[in-house]
This record gives structure tokens, C-alpha cells and sequence, in this order.
């Protein structure tokens, strides 16, 4: 069970600080394939969730879970959550826009579910052994 303490408390903030930039870059990138009409719905929320992905990990990494020591297996391993969690993002996105040809709606749910994904693989699997760099909370 995942104690609530200030740590705990801080890196979830972090989180969600790292993840409203990434799904920032998400969501321009999304309008703008979108309006200059380089994709439709379905593959600019592809491509979006890409560039935010490259994103995320650096900032993860780096910011969120404070990581010091870089190891192979983390890269492939946030590879593999996130190829997972881009998966589940596009089939939830375009089954909602299938539904509801509603842009904005599957945007965000496609987000959030896999927002939870990704943090609860980053956080238990990925960076579960991690060394923490010494900063001030």
C-alpha cells in the first residue's frame, strides 16, 4: 500500500506538473496536425501523444522521480509502458470519437486513462529501485 507522506506527496505534485506540460505539447501538436490538416483526428492523436511521450521521460526522470543513475532498462522499460499506454490512448480515443465525434471529449478521457497507466508504471515498475538525488522538497 502506497503511504501518503510528504515525499509521496511531492512527487505526485510533480507529476502533475510534468504531466499538464506533456499533455500541453499533446494537445498542440494534436490542433495543430488537426487545423493545418497534416492528419486526421485519429493519427494526429497518435503523433501528439509521441512527441508528449519523449517529453514525459526525460522529465520523469529526471524532475518527478529524481533519478540519478541512468541504467538501459529504463528507457526500454518506460518504452514498453508507454507503447502500452499509447495503445490504450488511441483505442479509448477513437472509440469515444467513433461514439461521439467529439474531439475535445475523446482528447480527454483517452488522457486521463492513460495518465493513471503511466504513473502507476513509473512508479512501481520503472523507478520502483531508484536512487534519489539529494533535494529539498
Amino acid at each position: 500500500m502506497l503511504k501518503i507522506n510528504k515525499k509521496n506527496f511531492f512527487e505526485a505534485y510533480r507529476f502533475i506538473l510534468v504531466g499538464l506540460f506533456t499533455v500541453t505539447i499533446d494537445f498542440i501538436f494534436y490542433y495543430i496536425f488537426i487545423f493545418f490538416d497534416i492528419f486526421e483526428p485519429n493519427n494526429a492523436k497518435r503523433m501528439s501523444f509521441i512527441l508528449g511521450a519523449i517529453f514525459a521521460f526525460f522529465a520523469n526522470r529526471s524532475y518527478v522521480f529524481r533519478v540519478s543513475t541512468k541504467k538501459i532498462t529504463q528507457p526500454i522499460l518506460f518504452s514498453i509502458l508507454y507503447l502500452t499506454s499509447f495503445i490504450l490512448n488511441s483505442l479509448i480515443h477513437d472509440y469515444l470519437y467513433l461514439l461521439t465525434n467529439i474531439t475535445l471529449f475523446s482528447f480527454f478521457i483517452a488522457t486521463c486513462v492513460s495518465t493513471v497507466a503511466n504513473y502507476s508504471g513509473q512508479k512501481f515498475i520503472i523507478y520502483k529501485n531508484k536512487i534519489d538525488i539529494n533535494r529539498n522538497d
